[in-house]
């Protein structure tokens, strides 16, 4: 199996596992916890099988290794920061939690700003420094100097491939802080980012969930490295509609005994019928 499709599995039975960890108990260490254990696990069965397996050319390992590498690296690294945070949290007035989670922003925010450039180039999904950077064989110029990096198993990544997780899971971080002030400031979003759409979900659940497959199997998201979790969560607040259990929903989908993409057939059938009556305005 090519190292891609075996990856995106691997990750998604991962985020399934992740996902009943949040909703076992209310002790949020115990959570971070069991969730970072389970991440270290998939990266085990993940470089066990990097081991033996040979890459088919450079661009398949670029690809392994900026996008699907760096994925569990980046949740690695959110479980194990996170746990440090919240076992610091201070156990005081609601103006003391709100000051400690917003000396942890100030530092999410000078580890971005220092990581402008490397940041930029993800942003703006770059890809003239790939070969240096995701080529294990390749002398990638360490930008600072670091001790870690001297000690990094190269076999199964490359410091480019940390660098890029770290970013993505400060960037999680982030969002949880705001998250997290946003609770205790009473607000939706103390950015000022949550726009309220006009759109909301009327069809059945059932047919959101068949979207949200249709979309990940497409591949239309992040050059198709985007998971399902990440793809519900969007469609959630776009259309101001929650989907619970999309797995359990989506294996319902799979037993059909007729068509298994209802839905996805009457969008089909429904925009040949607009096409050949309107002019699409």
């Amino acid at each position: 199996m090519s190292i891609l499709n075996y990856s995106n599995q691997l990750y998604e039975n991962l985020q399934r596992e992740l996902a009943v960890v949040k909703l076992e108990g209310d002790n949020r260490l115990i959570q971070l916890e069991s969730a970072f254990s389970l991440v270290d696990k998939s990266m085990e069965e993940l470089k066990r099988y990097i081991s033996e397996y040979k890459f088919e050319d450079e661009e398949q390992e670029i690809l392994f290794f900026k996008y699907y590498m760096s994925k569990f690296l980046k949740d690695s690294i959110f479980y194990s920061e996170l746990f440090g945070i919240e076992s610091n949290r201070p156990v005081g007035s609601l103006k003391d939690i709100k000051q400690f989670y917003e000396k942890e922003l100030r530092g999410v925010r000078d580890f971005l700003s220092n990581q402008q450039a490397l940041y930029n180039y993800m942003l703006l999904k770059k890809s003239h420094y790939d070969r240096t950077y995701f080529l294990r064989n390749s002398q990638s110029p360490i930008l600072k100097p670091n001790l870690f990096w001297h000690t990094l198993d190269t076999r199964f990544c490359t410091v480019y491939t940390v660098s890029f997780a770290r970013i993505k899971a400060t960037l999680a971080i982030s969002d949880y802080i705001y998250e997290e002030l946003a609770v205790l400031n009473g607000e939706s979003d103390p950015r000022g980012l949550t726009k309220k759409f006009n759109l909301t979900w009327t069809a059945p659940k059932v047919h959101l969930v068949e979207l949200i497959y249709g979309l990940k199997a497409a591949g239309v998201f992040n050059h198709g490295t985007a998971d399902i979790r990440e793809i519900a969560a969007t469609l959630e607040i776009l259309f101001n509609k929650e989907v619970k259990d999309y797995y359990r929903t989506f294996q319902e989908i799979r037993i059909r005994k007729k068509s298994r993409t209802v839905f996805l057939d009457l969008v089909k059938d429904k925009m040949e019928g607009y096409m050949e009556e309107s002019e699409g305005v």
